[in-house]
């Protein structure tokens, strides 16, 4: 198979070093990125490999609790006086109000 070409654009800087490092591992610039792409996709393969099985637990367990109905929240007005003020305060918090811990 042929290879083909393209081209990648970097800052200046960036090309230089590259160039330099290739030189110094003896490559030329096309070589050397191509060493670089080729492990970078292995690390790459290697962490999808190592995070597959959690992956596909996520998948099924967000599956799952598509059909688990979301409870109805109770009115304010059936908190205690304390869950009350905790709410108050954590809203205040949470929202920067002078009124935190007001009930």
């Amino acid at each position: 198979m042929p290879n083909i070409r393209f081209t990648i654009s970097t800052a200046s800087d960036v090309q230089a070093a590259i160039r330099a490092h290739a030189e110094a591992a003896g490559m030329d610039v096309s070589a050397y990125m191509i060493a670089a792409a080729v492990a970078q996709m292995a690390r790459d393969d290697a962490a999808a490999a190592t995070f597959a099985a959690l992956d596909a637990r996520n998948r099924t367990a967000a599956e799952q609790s598509a059909d688990v109905p979301e409870a109805d929240l109770p009115s304010l007005d059936a908190l205690t006086v304390d869950e009350q003020a905790l709410v108050h305060r954590v809203l205040g918090s949470a929202l920067g109000s002078d009124a935190a811990g007001v009930a």
